[in-house]
């Protein structure tokens, strides 16, 4: 992908950000009717290559998208463990499509299936990208989960953020508070389906999400899929009830 060089930018461009309509993409053709000919048609997608590749420090994961693939592995890893755990649930996973242009595929998804329980995998701005400071994000690569406290799109329930954070705690799995006011999930949409779903945004921090070069870190993913088994475990129907607050008069019980 390229655009003009900097050094024929006037002095006004370069104080601008490049729009879209002045970048291109040089596949090495010097015509329409060459570039037809390796195949290529208007409205190919094109993908930037990044390798999945496990650094000098292996904790630490670099891959392109992990913002949403994150979510997809930890849903798939949670879906490999519960077939050896004892629980009380139907479990549903969707790789749901088009988060990004209007959380679309979460109103479709929470129609299909109806669900009691609903939590979105994710993942949040990790507050120590090198540049960053405190007051633009506190959370850390290694240090726990992610539970979304509030984003643009939804508050969560709060029996079951409640509920998460007992459970966190009784198991003894870190986790990072976020607070995301410039971004929204999937949960945005699937908590207000139909009688309204409890909902809860569980995921985990990662550096330059929505590039080709995204970082996370092993323990933070394996931390979230460990918290969402033991939640998994603890969401029978009583617990489910008094979450909803349909029953008064059992306490959630661990």
């Amino acid at each position: 992908m390229g655009s003009k060089a900097p050094h024929v930018l006037s002095i006004e461009e370069r104080k601008n950000v490049l729009e879209i309509s002045n970048m291109f993409v040089d596949i090495g053709a010097s015509s329409e009717e060459e570039a037809k000919s390796f195949g290529i048609e208007v409205g190919d997608p094109i993908v930037p290559i990044c390798p999945f590749e496990v650094m000098p420090n292996p904790k630490m994961l670099m891959a392109k998208a992990w913002d949403n693939r994150a979510g997809c592995y930890i849903a798939l890893k949670v879906l490999e463990q519960i077939q050896r755990e004892s629980h009380p649930n139907t479990v549903f996973c969707g790789a749901i499509v088009q988060e990004e242009v209007g959380l679309r595929g979460a109103v479709t998804l929470a129609h299909k299936i109806s669900p009691d329980i609903a939590f979105a995998l994710d993942v949040g701005v990790a507050g120590d990208t090198p540049g960053m400071n405190h007051k633009e994000g506190h959370t850390k690569l290694g240090a726990g989960p992610l539970l979304s406290f509030y984003d643009s799109s939804m508050i969560p329930h709060l029996n079951l953020r409640d509920f998460v954070i007992d459970t966190a705690k009784e198991h003894g799995i870190p986790y990072q508070a976020d607070v995301m006011p410039g971004g929204g999930t999937d949960a945005g949409k699937i908590h207000m389906a139909h009688n309204g779903v409890p909902s809860m945004v569980i995921g985990v921090a990662a550096r330059y999400i929505h590039s080709h070069v995204s970082m996370v870190n092993r323990d933070d993913l394996d931390h979230t899929v460990k918290l969402l088994v033991e939640l998994i475990k603890r969401l029978d129907e009583d617990n489910v009830n008094q979450i909803k607050g349909m029953d008064r008069r059992k306490p959630i019980t661990r």
